[in-house]
């Protein structure tokens, strides 16, 4: 399909004046078109649609469609029937009072146009830069970042009823790609298995059947993968999205032991009582052109597919807080005191990926559009002294977020490592009692690279302080792990300057984040996903931060913009009350 013909550049003059009648005041819709005019236009997606083939609707209305949807927490249905009825959305679209409007399965076209190669993002982008060239929004200013669990469109399912409903959502699709290849592979036994969804209460209740139905899935899952990858089997039944689902599956799920038994994985928390027991399995795979498998117990929760009607979705858990099936959403908003807060980049990541790995694309993503933040808040999960370096040296941006503090002191007086004096020349260090270590070593935690300091096992067991010295209760001497200089120092002095009440009052403006998430949230339904897979969950939190924006600036009128209110009338009571405040002379 072509692109459309232009959005009406032209609001008709009986939609206007019928428009003014019933909302003499002006609703978020009007004001979008009062005060930017149009906020998209049909070059924005030229590069959308083919330049030949039958001509559709215009691209800029649907896209703006699409932000008052998400605006006013809409379905497709209501938003198709808001733009046939209502008269201030026609005033924003420019049409006539007579349109007829289109029907609602046009705006889940849109969004699937939307999903592929970052358009969802390049949409936010052009409204940000119309924000930008009307004056509300300043460059280079003040921002935050905070982010929010979202829940996906699915229900949790045990690892019984996920490999159950793996084979059953796979059966389904070949069956719709080529029912006469799997048809002789049917039997009534699968038919009763698989012939419904895999729920709890339909699954064996003791424990012994529910293990031999469990091994029984993964044999009946077995079989259809080798047939699938067989030789004589059709090509494209092997690149099904149900087929690969179950293939992974199988391999997170099941492994073959040393006698070539099919198994079910360990579980997570069973995996350091196996490798404290120390007994080696051979995992070989199942045969040529079948899935194989690479550990006996689950994978984690990065990789592990937990349903197959939404293979990208992640189990995540938070300390504190309850666990949940979905994504994360990270909101970067400005926060500049003159000003409104304007929601100017959105990103999306499954579930469990920290939030300090979201940091450097969301600022490459920033200076891309000339929009890199003087400071930058953000909270404790995104701030390392390593992410503080390389804002700083790559970006220009200043961090500014609790840097994680030290491990506590004893209960009586102590030192820490702020104690020991470091002379980073001669790759030593000396502790408050005089004992200057030897030089230290290079080395590596957790992948980061580092410096080793050892003290003397002699002078630490002799020193008076050996009970108070932070992590020496022991007999070796005391040992301290140093990140490179830039980073050490940064931390030392992040350390610091936390504590002051100056950093405290700068850092106070974070808070804003939370307002931020919960009107999102509770406001424009930000919590549950619409759609399943990573690309149209974003575009679902893109279009929530578009129509936030709408919403958000629509109330910031300036001075006079407005007409006055009219004050509410008294009451009988209320005039009475007056009355006899202010009784009559005489």
């Amino acid at each position: 399909m072509a692109m459309g013909p232009s959005s009406g550049r032209v609001i008709p003059p009986l939609t206007v004046q019928v428009a003014r009648a019933s909302n003499p005041r002006g609703t978020a819709a009007m004001w979008v078109r009062d005060r930017l005019d149009e906020l998209f236009t049909d070059e924005d997606f030229a590069d959308w649609f083919p330049a030949d083939g039958r001509r559709g609707l215009s691209p800029a209305r649907l896209a703006m469609v699409s932000v008052l949807q998400y605006a006013e927490n809409m379905s497709d249905r209501q938003a198709a029937e808001a733009v046939r009825c209502r008269l201030d959305w026609k005033y924003c679209l420019g049409l006539e009072l007579d349109d007829p409007g289109f029907d609602f399965s046009v705006l889940s076209e849109f969004r699937d146009r939307m999903a592929r190669d970052g358009r969802a993002d390049g949409l936010l982008a052009v409204m940000i830069e119309h924000l930008v060239a009307a004056g509300l929004v300043k460059r280079h200013g003040q921002m935050r970042t905070d982010s929010t669990h979202v829940l996906a469109a699915v229900r949790k399912l045990n690892r019984v009823e996920l490999v159950a409903e793996t084979l059953r959502a796979a059966l389904e699709e070949l069956a719709a790609a080529d029912d006469a290849w799997l048809a002789p592979m049917v039997t009534a036994r699968w038919a009763k298995r698989y012939g419904r969804p895999a729920r709890y209460d339909r699954l064996p209740k003791a424990k012994e059947d529910l293990a031999a139905y469990v091994l029984q899935v993964g044999e009946d899952g077995m079989r259809l993968l080798r047939s699938v990858y067989q030789d004589g089997a059709p090509p494209r039944l092997r690149a099904l999205l149900q087929v690969q689902v179950l293939r992974q599956v199988w391999v997170q799920q099941y492994w073959y032991d040393a006698d070539g038994q099919l198994g079910w994985r360990d579980p997570k928390d069973s995996h350091d009582r196996l490798s404290r027991r120390g007994a080696p399995r051979r995992l070989d795979g199942p045969g040529e052109g079948s899935p194989g498998v690479g550990s006996a117990r689950v994978p984690w929760s990065s990789t592990e597919i937990v349903t197959p009607h939404d293979a990208e979705a992640r189990f995540a858990h938070r300390p504190g807080k309850a666990a949940w099936v979905g994504y994360k959403d990270h909101q970067t908003e400005t926060c500049d005191t003159d000003g409104p807060n304007v929601i100017v980049h959105v990103t999306t990541q499954t579930a469990p990926e920290q939030d300090i790995s979201t940091l450097e694309s969301i600022h490459r993503a920033l200076a891309e559009r000339d929009l890199l933040p003087v400071e930058h808040l953000v909270d404790a999960g995104y701030v390392s002294p390593a992410t503080i370096l390389q804002a700083a040296v790559d970006h220009g941006v200043m961090l500014l977020g609790p840097v994680r503090p030290g491990s506590p002191r004893l209960r009586r007086p102590g030192f820490d490592k702020r104690d020991f004096r470091i002379d980073w020349d001669q790759h030593t260090a000396t502790c408050p009692r005089g004992v200057t270590s030897p030089p230290w070593k290079d080395t590596q935690i957790a992948g980061q690279p580092g410096h080793s300091v050892l003290f003397p096992r002699a002078a630490c067991r002799a020193c008076e302080d050996r009970l108070s010295c932070t992590g020496n209760t022991g007999g070796r001497g005391r040992h301290l792990f140093l990140m490179p200089r830039p980073q050490q120092e940064i931390q030392d002095r992040a350390r610091v300057e936390q504590e002051t009440l100056a950093w405290k009052g700068r850092y106070a403006m974070r808070a804003g984040c939370e307002a931020t998430v919960s009107e999102t949230v509770h406001a424009h339904g930000l919590r549950h996903c619409r759609y399943r897979g990573l690309a149209k969950v974003h575009v679902q939190h893109v279009l929530t931060a578009a129509g936030t924006n709408i919403i958000r600036l629509s109330e910031c009128f300036p001075p006079g913009a407005t007409p006055p209110r009219t004050p509410r009338p008294l009451t009988p009571f209320q005039r009475l009350c007056q009355n006899t405040k202010n009784p009559p002379a005489g």
